[in-house]
């Protein structure tokens, strides 16, 4: 029996997939999106809402409207950086891979860039790369397995939170 390394779950979230160069994979590195760098990096305040002190509030709103400026960026189509158009589409999410549909058939070996917005709080937008596994045909296109090549470890760790927190609901 084959043992996962990583748990699996089903999500909906805001993705795009993009068939690349086979050629160029070396120049493929998974990435969290620049424009929303300063929310993802999670400046945490922590604000009782029962402290007599309020001198946490200014730092508090500063930290929201730069997490919402960051937000604004990364959706703006005029930003270039990828993450506007996205649409909501169901699939099946691991720390090692991913399966998903696609309209267009793809082949194994195949690299594919995959623009992922983990709906967490704040949202995490990724640049991910995958190698796809397998193919198969399934109502209305392509159902595709892809194995994560070049990722960080902290991307890897952000998908697995998200993994275990839908297992864990």
């Amino acid at each position: 029996m084959e043992r996962r390394r990583y748990q699996r779950a089903d999500a909906n979230v805001l993705i795009k997939v993009r068939l690349l160069e086979t050629d160029r994979q070396a120049g493929y590195f998974s990435k969290i999106s620049n424009a929303a760098s300063a929310a993802v990096k999670g400046k945490e305040v922590n604000l009782d809402p029962n402290a007599a002190d309020s001198s946490q509030l200014p730092q508090h709103l500063v930290t929201l409207a730069e997490d919402s400026d960051s937000m604004e960026r990364l959706f703006d189509s005029k930003s270039g950086d990828g993450f506007h158009g996205l649409k909501y589409k169901q699939i099946n999410l691991s720390g090692s891979g991913v399966r998903f549909l696609c309209d267009t058939k793809c082949n194994v070996k195949d690299l594919v860039e995959l623009r992922i917005v983990l709906p967490v709080e704040p949202p995490i937008p990724i640049y991910i790369y995958a190698e796809v596994v397998r193919v198969l045909e399934s109502d209305g296109g392509f159902a595709a397995g892809a194995e994560f090549i070049a990722v960080s470890d902290e991307i890897r760790r952000d998908i697995v939170q998200f993994v275990n927190a839908l297992l864990d609901a």
